[in-house]
């Protein structure tokens, strides 16, 4: 048997019940639903079913689709919205871990859109969940409208530094938990609410480590779609620098967004989004 992704089964749910605790409480109108892939059922929520033009959120690693509950209620005000439990992380999802080496992250996607029947969609994806957009974005660009990329994975590595820091916290229990916690926030305002709900996949869920894949500059070129890249200037994880500067020498239309005051965790942005995603200038 595989060993679960979650440190126990009271882990695993206490974090289902916070999803479950999430959703009751939202006062979003959401329609939850399971797809079987290839690679294992498939969770999302969705919200404004009444519109046509369709957008895909794809959340960060160790955290599931409720982190978007906040954004969903915006951008479902114009959208579609179908924000997905990406397989192997702690959502409700099969907790089955494709390999980054491969392109099977973009295969279950695909099979997402055919069961979904999407021909073409506009994908926001942050930090993990941004390397899924690229993965996808680069084997299917026909299906993607626009992309929005937030501070994602793939483009150029981690830092050391954090690298470094975060496995030593980690030795710590609660206070280790706690400085990670401080280090990926650094000194942007974040609701509490954000705060509790990192500290309890932390203390719950394993999270997976291993080599990162960094896409080439030839799969990079494959992106014909217009883009859109956001990043904090905070951010102790990735230089956000150093990808708006590698993605616009490759990237024919590309848009770049340094937010001084934020972080990592970027939250609420739905207001600089939506001119981009609407096709007027950003």
């Amino acid at each position: 048997m595989n060993k679960s992704i979650f440190k126990s089964p009271e882990g695993k749910n206490k974090i289902i019940r916070a999803y479950d605790d999430a959703i009751k409480n939202t006062p979003l109108h959401l329609k939850t639903g399971v797809l079987k892939t290839t690679f294992g059922d498939t969770h999302f929520l969705e919200s404004g079913s009444q519109h046509q033009e369709i957008v895909i959120l794809l959340h960060g690693a160790s955290s599931n689709a409720t982190s978007w509950l906040s954004d969903i209620a915006e951008y479902s005000k114009q959208y579609k919205v179908i924000a997905i439990d990406i397989i192997g992380e702690a959502g409700k999802s099969a907790e089955t871990r494709p390999s980054y080496e491969t392109k099977d992250f973009g295969e279950w996607l695909k099979e997402i859109f055919d069961r979904l029947n999407i021909s073409k969609a506009k994908i926001i994806g942050l930090s993990q969940g941004g390397w899924l957009a690229l993965r996808f974005a680069i084997s299917f660009p026909e299906l993607v409208d626009r992309l929005v990329l937030l501070t994602p994975a793939g483009v150029v590595p981690t830092k050391t530094t954090f690298i470094i820091k975060a496995i030593l916290y980690s030795l710590l229990g609660t206070t280790g938990r706690i400085k990670i916690n401080r280090l990926v926030l650094g000194s942007q305002r974040v609701d509490q609410k954000v705060v509790a709900f990192l500290d309890l996949i932390q203390t719950n869920f394993n999270a997976r480590i291993e080599k990162e894949y960094i896409f080439s500059d030839d799969e990079l070129s494959r992106l014909t779609m217009p883009v859109l890249f956001i990043g904090g200037e905070q951010d102790v994880i990735r230089s956000n620098q150093e990808i708006a500067a590698r993605l616009q020498h490759i990237i024919d239309d590309f848009t770049i967004v340094i937010i001084p005051e934020m972080g990592h965790v970027l939250t609420g942005l739905a207001p600089r989004i939506f001119p981009f995603l609407n096709k007027t200038k950003c």
